[in-house]
């Protein structure tokens, strides 16, 4: 391949990721090393699910910074592999997450066995790996490779930076069992860094932090921004609807996340079947592919829903708008959190948004202004409360356009857009490589709770 065709692609895959192009490029750029324990960047194949993994070292190599990325491959998979001009190495380990679906003590073995193996595995790889690029600054992706990235930033004589997307502790706040059993966070958490830049994802991170003791100082608390120019208010597409064997007038309720326990996707599939006995053209359109997908499928089913339950699999994130567009409430009804990216995308787009009041997702989804919030409590008052709140939705055209036309404001307003808040980023990786010290963060020392750190 000559070297202009790979720049053309280098820049179509940065922009595939980004949405944006920076104006311009770093003045000194940095040699970084990256730590990732995940097998595939897309959580649902390329250019579908979650972008945080790819975007925060696509942003780095697009403002112009030289990194390489270590993280296990699949079986198969080539040693190197460049996309969005960054580098990937792949280096053999166990997958280093387990089955969420094995019973509590095979899976807290098997979390146990797994750990061990892969903090084994990559220290090796990753000083070879750093001998041979001679970074300026570690960062590590994710709190399962914060040993490993102290363990080499100490080796080598450079510091560490925590880049983490979020945390799943605070689902055990209250849960001591629980709270023990989750020790790949704990750990992690724990392991000192110049800087950790943590995803605002509206857990109360905060406040597991403060229970584990963690240096508030050098924490960057964002929240994740908002392609503004991409996720854009528009009319129904036309067509689409009749694609799936649903009729084009159907009240069409949508989640856009993937088909994982932790989402809660159940919770809509038996508020639907509640819901149409009083609005028989209800129809759930589940966008997104997981382990999920045949129980949901079963549940559907059973709960004679079948045929108005739609699972289109994974879409590109470039077609989502009209996906949203096509909505007219979409749901969000996990217990940690609901101020995630699928929320912001959907205001973004004026959609109406239903969702559980959990973490901090008041701050995004205001009650009765820019969405519907209900209070979360056991499984057969939640499942009547999002049925009720989907039938007044349904019944109120009005209200919901109300609502969808003030959400894309206020969330543009409170994340602002991917641009200003990979800029963020970069600046912090860039002062610690500078100054190989501690860099301050938008967190008080004292500080608990999950919400009021600035974006």
């Amino acid at each position: 391949m000559s070297t202009q065709t790979a720049m053309l692609r280098q820049r179509s895959e940065q922009q595939e990721v980004l949405g944006f192009t920076f104006a311009e490029r770093a003045e000194r750029p940095l040699r970084i090393l990256g730590l990732m324990p995940w097998r595939e960047l897309w959580s649902m194949g390329r250019g579908a699910g979650a972008t945080a993994f790819t975007r925060s070292p696509v942003a780095l190599a697009a403002f112009g910074h030289e990194l390489h990325i270590l993280h296990p491959g699949a079986a198969g998979a080539a040693a190197t592999e460049d996309f969005g001009g960054v580098r990937f190495h792949r280096f053999r380990a166990p997958e280093v997450f387990s089955r969420p679906d094995l019973p509590l003590l095979p899976r807290l073995w098997s979390r146990t066995w797994r750990y061990a193996a892969f903090q084994a595995a990559i220290r090796a790889p990753a000083l070879r790996l750093a001998r041979s690029v001679k970074p300026e600054v570690v960062i590590a992706y994710d709190v399962t490779t914060a040993p490993a990235g102290r363990a080499l930033a100490r080796r080598i004589g450079l510091p560490l930076v925590g880049r983490y997307f979020g945390n799943t502790l605070s689902l055990a706040l209250g849960n001591n069992l629980r709270w023990q059993g989750n020790f790949m966070e704990r750990i992690g958490f724990r392991v000192p860094v110049e800087a950790m830049v943590l995803t605002n994802d509206g857990s109360p991170a905060l406040e597991v932090l403060s229970r584990l003791g963690v240096d508030f100082r050098p924490i960057h608390f964002l929240r994740n921004g908002i392609p503004a120019d991409v996720f854009t208010p528009g009319p129904r597409p036309a067509g689409l609807l009749s694609g799936l064997g649903l009729p084009e007038d159907a009240f069409v309720v949508m989640s856009v996340t993937r088909l994982h326990s932790e989402k809660r996707l159940d919770r809509l599939i038996r508020a639907l079947a509640r819901l149409r006995r009083e609005m028989p053209g209800a129809a759930a359109i589940l966008l997104g592919s997981g382990p999920e997908r045949e129980r949901l499928g079963r549940l559907a089913r059973e709960l004679g829903v079948a045929d108005v339950v739609r699972f289109p699999g994974a879409v590109r994130n470039a077609d989502l708008p009209g996906w949203y567009r096509l909505a007219d409430v979409v749901v969000s009804l996990l217990d940690r959190t609901n101020a995630s990216n699928p929320v912001f995308e959907a205001m973004a787009c004026e959609r109406c948004v239903l969702a559980l009041d959990a973490g901090t997702t008041a701050e995004i989804v205001r009650g009765g202004e820019t969405g519907v919030l209900l209070a979360p409590g056991g499984e057969e008052a939640t499942v009547a409360a999002v049925a009720a709140g989907l039938l007044e939705l349904a019944r109120d055209p009005q209200r919901r356009a109300r609502l969808g036309r003030a959400a894309r404001p206020h969330v543009l307003a409170l994340c602002g857009t991917v641009e200003e808040r990979m800029r963020r980023e970069i600046e912090v990786i860039a002062a610690v490589a500078r100054t190989r010290a501690p860099v301050p963060g938008n967190v008080g020392r004292g500080r608990r709770g999950g919400g009021g750190a600035e974006r």
